[in-house]
């Protein structure tokens, strides 16, 4: 069954008229200019990743709160009336983990359990957060305003469950932020819409991110290293025991994440075997996993242990130590100028140094999954980047030259134009193709890519950004800037809902018209381009191509760093 619903959209109005004032556009261009250019292209696709914008930066109302007994707890909520969702009966739930703080700082995550009445009237706070420095300020005007607050007590989930006879299908959120910042209860991840839409549960979920999520440590052991990998794991395990009392079906639940969030689902799609993942199917929305290198990298913690006057060897003293240091404290350090990266680490449970390979040889979940990048994904990252020569050789060193990149590109483009495809189809493309390409040869069936083309004027956040690097969120959940909506921009939202939608319910059968599951190479039309060239009805959004198309330039240049 398709959902024919209209959706819930237009439940707020957004004061602030342009996408970016011109500060933000101003603070946008200054800084990405002065401080993208001597960082190499990993670090600059790790900072500005989907957060927080600043024309959805009100905190929003809870819709509706449930008073119900979960795990031998009781919540304690309040009814407020949903704002133009008067047909829908939306639930919220809060917290699922124990606060990581004193010994439980840098200790996978413990479920909670209480008999004690929680709140659950407002959301739970963001786990501390870090904006590295040398582009912080362009982070936090974009993703980060206000400011939510902040704890290491932060272990909180959201639900928004419509009013349903029969039990039904769930989505698991995971939010983006380069595993360094995000939060479940940023504005743009409101599930309202796509719940009530859809006729689906909506969970979006928290879990620690930098040195607190991610901290490769040598004190702590190897499978102890991804904290914020875990957290989402135990997440999971909330939604199979829960989850019924929202009106969901725990055996329906599919785990979707962008950017960052793409790579958790990656992630731990590649970390259960085949019948054992608490979830049916996937989506990974600009965001995958590619092969990593075994050898871990300890320096930014030891750096960090050594500045917060931690100086034993490293071991369980150093760690009791750094265990005592306010997480204020670590916060301002990791958000400062001496400050390193903190992210995944190889571990070989949850995550693999050759996922792809795992994907190709059938060990990992083997459930459906669709995924797709957006047209101008790079467009964010290349802000700055002018000269092609000199980005190459602070990127690649010697192994890639500026006549190959450009012989894989059109030749009548700028060079910030090539660099901003470049960086496209290396960080989230060529990943893409590699994954899918991966699935079909293990004998998966399931399997459906796109690539969204949508530029509406009301949410162009910089010059020529295009269809631009989580610009298909905001249609998806249906919390797109009000200020100068077209009927074409509302449009696309159901449709985007719907197609959405219909892959959840069903991850066996297309999730729009004229569009095939997904079969590698030039034989056949089988890429869905999503939403180009003013395409926004269901009926016409799917034009399918053969992802040779797209993927010429991995094929050719970029796949032979990444499988």
């Amino acid at each position: 069954m398709r959902s024919s619903e209209k959706p819930c959209n237009g439940q707020r109005s957004f004061p602030h008229g342009d996408f970016l004032n011109r500060r933000i556009k101003r603070a946008i261009i200054r800084n990405c200019a002065r401080c993208f250019t001597s960082l190499p292209w990993r670090l600059r696709s790790r900072f500005l990743l989907v957060g927080r914008p600043p024309f959805l930066s009100k905190q929003h109302l809870a819709y509706y709160t449930a008073r119900r007994r979960m795990d031998s707890r009781r919540s304690r909520g309040s009814h407020v009336p949903p704002v133009s969702c008067p047909t829908n009966d939306l639930t919220m739930f809060q917290r699922f983990g124990q606060a990581a703080t004193g010994s439980l700082r840098w200790e996978p995550p413990v479920a909670f359990t209480s008999t004690a009445s929680h709140n659950t009237t407002n959301f739970g706070p963001a786990c501390v957060q870090q904006f590295p420095f040398a582009v912080a300020a362009i982070n936090e005007q974009l993703f980060n305003t206000p400011p939510p607050p902040e704890s290491e007590d932060c272990l909180f989930l959201n639900v928004w469950a419509p009013k349903s006879s029969t039990p039904t299908a769930v989505v698991i959120w995971i939010y983006g932020g380069a595993l360094t910042f995000g939060t479940a209860s940023t504005p743009t991840y409101d599930g309202a819409s796509l719940a009530a839409s859809q006729s689906i549960v909506v969970v979006s979920i928290n879990y620690r991110t930098n040195v607190f999520g991610f901290p490769n440590s040598p004190d702590l052991p190897t499978a102890g290293n991804n904290l914020g990998f875990l957290d989402q794991g135990l997440a999971f395990q909330w939604v199979q025991k829960n989850i019924a009392m929202f009106g969901g079906d725990p055996k329906k639940v599919t785990i979707m994440g962008q950017s960052a969030g793409g790579r958790s689902v990656a992630s731990q799609y590649a970390s259960y075997a085949p019948g054992t993942a608490p979830f049916r199917a996937a989506i990974m929305i600009s965001g995958s996993a590619e092969a990593r290198s075994p050898t871990p990298n300890f320096n930014s913690f030891n750096n960090m242990a050594t500045a917060l006057g931690c100086t034993q060897d490293p071991g369980a003293a150093r760690l009791a130590c750094l265990k005592a240091v306010p997480a204020s404290t670590i916060h301002n350090y990791t958000n400062g100028p001496a400050s390193g990266i903190w992210t995944s680490f190889v571990d070989n449970v949850t995550v693999f140094t050759d996922p792809i390979h795992r994907v190709r040889d059938g060990k990992t979940a083997g459930v459906p999954f669709l995924l797709g990048t957006a047209e101008n994904d790079g467009s964010l990252f290349a802000l700055g980047q002018t000269n092609l020569t000199a980005y190459l050789a602070a990127t690649f060193g010697t192994l890639v030259t500026a006549d190959q990149v450009r012989a894989q590109y059109p030749s009548n483009q700028s060079d910030n134009a090539i660099i901003a495809e470049l960086i496209r189809d290396f960080t989230f493309l060529c990943p893409h193709q590699l994954w899918s390409a991966a699935a079909k040869a293990a004998g998966q069936r399931n399997v459906y890519r796109y690539s969204y083309g949508a530029v509406f004027a009301n949410m162009q956040v910089f010059p020529n950004a295009g269809a631009w690097h989580s610009s298909d969120l905001f249609e998806i959940f249906g919390t797109y800037n009000r200020t100068g909506t077209t009927h074409a921009e509302a449009t696309l939202s159901h449709t985007m809902q719907t197609i959405y939608g219909n892959f959840i319910r069903d991850p066996t059968s297309s999730p729009a018209p004229n569009w095939p599951r997904h079969v590698p190479g030039n034989t056949t039309r089988t890429l869905a381009k999503l939403a180009f060239n003013g395409n926004v009805e269901l009926g016409n959004v799917v034009q399918a191509v053969r992802s040779s198309l797209n993927d010429a330039p991995c094929d050719a240049l970029w796949d032979k760093f990444l499988a």
